[in-house]
């Protein structure tokens, strides 16, 4: 039960501990990529299995025995570029499969043997830039019999002692930095065997015993960084790669200050030798360095020379034409002219004939001169970039053997056709070109970013061409059509800013690429929107576009249909409900309301009688009689007698309305039919709305049914429902009394005989 308890406090402590350790927030399937998060604590274990770690520029101190806990699977562990000062004698007991680790540029001040005990397959080890200056109390590597690469060392580093590399007996590479050191144990580096590449950053030349124990060992690369030395020393320790097997010589990051007094022995055996690699060499009063004849040995065997940021200006063709094996030449980041150039190739003349590769890219070129390398049958490679070039010339004599050129980021706005027909791989990326369509048969790669193209090349061009990399130009749209004129097209790279997400577009980039046969190189998130405004900004993968965006004819034609039924519903419903005609009548009443409104003194007629032509027998012999001619008298408008001849009718209408104190209509089913009674009727309805007042009489001349009035006239209907009207009488004997009600309807309350 006790046991139970203490098992169970443990857990709960680990785990309190556990959570209590920061996150890493990069973590993928089998790597976690903490770099650069500010962890001061190695952070815990995720719960998959992880065999990659980096933990590199973080604020890490102190590394304990339980920090690595969770992490058994590790392969690589990176901790470089921390504060480490402290590491725990059991930190690392755990990590036996633990191939790589990385503790540089810390502040280890003591190494331990303690912490290697268990990395039984630990094969890489970096421990350079720490404040260690000896390499722990001795046997610090005994461990570690798998070990392939060990760089240490700083600039604290003073003792090398022989016992500090027991042990080892498969080390394949050696970085020894000792800008300081002070004390070297013989015997050192011998007992290693031999070490296929070193590098030493070795202060010239009191530190070089280093350099004999590895060249007489059987070295076979060695490279020198971050040194001091006078010219003649550099001559010396050439010298001693007499009689050597080294195959590769580097000399990078040195300080050469000039000194004239050496001498050169003129029997060196250096017939191993390969490669010769000068990078980075700063050399004061760099005008006055001499022409490189004196390295004539050297010259005549090596295969590949880098002479790289060494503020080379010439190479007069006397140095040229020793240069009788080689086969790749760089010498970029100098700065060579067109002069100079035409110097060293000897004016086209043949120099180099072995040559395979030439770099000069970030000289001071300014013309592209073909002439120079056309006897160079084995030439392939040619870099330029980096120059000073504004077009291509128009006329060329490139050697037939050429298949890679590289132009780019030489400024050139134009590409005439003077470009090497034979070419398998063209870089014209970062110039100022707008368009590019020049016919390469054989190009199987172009690369064109970073231009002002509008268009893709014409595909026809380029029958062969499989790889095309155009991104960063001015295009606006991509699809399966205009790719199929590239029958061998296999990777395209073309995001940009400037795209137009139009539906085709959107769709070719989300598709399967099995549906167009050309692989996307680039992230989708670099193609970039410009249009629609709605989707400015957007990766192309994030835009959404409507169904309407996407089908516009069609999106189109509903709309025009939508419209339609929508115009046939309104005029339906218009019809039904008498729109127009309300309409109508709202424009008669506004002409109307514009004139102005006379008093009821100022009438002219007593009475507007509207009446269908065919009536007018019993208007002629009844009505007028009845009204004008007996006392007392009432004056009638006509249509036949008092309309303005010549005028609309509808002017007519409204007139002898407006002018008319009451407005006799005389109703029959002759009436109803009648267009002209119509108007009359219409708009002596549309004037019962804007006056409230009683200006209807109705005379049915024989019955009528009610429903026989147009619906659209309900002020007139419900007049014909809620007052009596007037009918004429089948009985004589009524007719008296119907013409003296009828006088009592139309008479104004103001009227005077006298005045008629």
């Amino acid at each position: 039960m006790k046991l139970l308890t203490y098992l169970m406090f443990v857990l709960l402590m680990h785990q309190s501990f556990s959570s209590s350790r920061p996150q890493c927030h990069s973590c993928e399937p089998t790597s976690c990529d903490c770099s650069r998060q500010n962890l001061s604590d190695v952070p815990a274990a995720p719960s998959k299995l992880i065999t990659e770690l980096d933990l590199s520029f973080n604020m890490l101190k102190t590394i304990g025995n339980s920090d690595f806990d969770g992490y058994a699977s590790l392969r690589s562990l990176i901790m470089s570029n921390n504060k480490i000062s402290t590491i725990h004698e059991q930190a690392f007991v755990k990590l036996a499969t633990l191939e790589k680790l990385d503790l540089s540029f810390n502040r280890l001040g003591n190494l331990s043997a303690g912490w290697f005990k268990n990395l039984y397959s630990l094969q890489h080890l970096n421990l350079l830039g720490n404040t260690y200056t000896v390499l722990g109390q001795g046997n610090l590597f005994e461990p570690l019999k798998r070990l392939k690469s060990l760089f240490f060392g700083g600039p604290n580093f003073q003792n090398l002692r022989k016992s500090d590399f027991s042990g080892l007996s498969h080390l394949e590479e050696v970085v020894f930095d000792g800008p300081n050191l002070e004390d070297y144990g013989e015997g050192s580096l011998r007992q290693i065997g031999p070490i296929q590449f070193v590098t030493l950053s070795l202060y010239f030349p009191p530190q070089m015993l280093p350099f004999h124990v590895v060249s007489e060992s059987g070295t076979r690369r060695i490279a020198f960084k971050n040194m001091i030395m006078t010219f003649a020393a550099c001559l010396a320790l050439i010298n001693q790669l007499s009689d050597s097997n080294i195959t590769m010589f580097t000399l990078e990051d040195i300080t050469l200050f000039l000194s004239f007094e050496f001498f050169f022995p003129t029997r060196l055996n250096i017939q191993h030798l390969e490669e010769a690699v000068f990078k980075n060499i700063d050399i004061p009063q760099f005008y006055t360095f001499p022409a490189p004849n004196f390295l004539e040995p050297l010259l005549k065997v090596v295969r590949r020379v880098s002479i790289v940021n060494c503020k080379m200006f010439a190479i007069p063709c006397e140095s040229s034409v020793l240069f009788s094996q080689m086969e790749y030449l760089d010498l970029s980041e100098n700065y060579l002219t067109d002069l100079a150039l035409s110097k060293m190739m000897c004016d086209g003349k043949g120099a180099l004939q072995s040559l395979h590769t030439l770099n000069v890219s970030r000289n001071h070129l300014m013309v592209i001169n073909s002439r120079l390398f056309n006897k160079l049958e084995k030439l392939e490679n040619i870099d330029m970039s980096g120059n000073t070039f504004d077009s291509t010339p128009e006329s060329c004599y490139w050697p037939p053997s050429l298949q890679f050129l590289n132009l780019s980021s030489s400024r050139l706005t134009k590409v005439t056709a003077c470009l090497p027909v034979s070419l398998r791989i063209l870089d014209l990326s970062h110039n100022a070109l707008t368009v590019f369509n020049i016919e390469l048969p054989f190009l199987t790669d172009l690369y064109i970013s970073g231009n002002k193209l509008h268009c893709l090349p014409d595909g026809g061009f380029y029958p062969h061409l499989a790889v095309l990399s155009i991104q960063n130009n001015d295009l606006h749209t991509l699809s399966r059509d205009i790719l199929n004129g590239y029958d061998n097209l296999k990777s395209l790279e073309a995001s940009s800013d400037t795209y137009v997400c139009s539906c085709d577009f959107v769709a070719f980039m989300t598709s399967d690429p099995t549906n167009h046969r050309v692989t996307i190189g680039d992230e989708f998130k670099s193609y970039i929107c410009d249009s629609p405004d709605a989707e400015r900004g957007e990766s192309v993968g994030d835009v959404r576009l409507s169904v309407f965006e996407c089908h516009t004819a069609l999106a189109f034609s509903l709309l025009c249909l939508a419209i339609v039924a929508v115009i046939l519903l309104i005029a339906g419903l218009c019809f039904k409900f008498n729109v127009l005609w309300y309409l109508k009548m709202t424009w008669t009443w506004l002409r109307a309301k514009r004139k102005p409104k006379l008093k009821k003194g100022e009438l002219e007629f007593d009475a507007f009688v509207s009446y269908s032509e065919m009536d007018s027998g019993w208007v002629d012999a009844h009505l007028i009689p009845e009204l004008e001619q007996a006392e007392p008298h009432l004056r009638l408008c006509l249509h036949k007698r008092d309309f303005i001849p010549g005028g609309w009718i509808l002017d007519n209408i409204m007139d002898a309305i407006e002018r008319s104190h009451r407005t006799l209509f005389v109703i029959s089913k002759h009436f109803v039919m009648s267009e002209w009674c119509k108007y009359e009727l219409d708009y002596t309805h549309f004037r019962l709305f804007d006056h409230n007042e009683d200006t209807v009489v109705l005379i049915l001349l024989e019955p009528i049914d009610k429903d026989s009035i147009p619906k659209k006239f309900c002020k007139l209907r419900r007049v014909m429902n809620s007052r009596t009207y007037l009918e004429w009488p089948d009985d004589d004997n009524q007719i008296p009394r119907f013409w003296q009600s009828l006088r009592t309807a139309i008479m104004r309350p103001e009227t005077d005989d006298t005045n008629f």
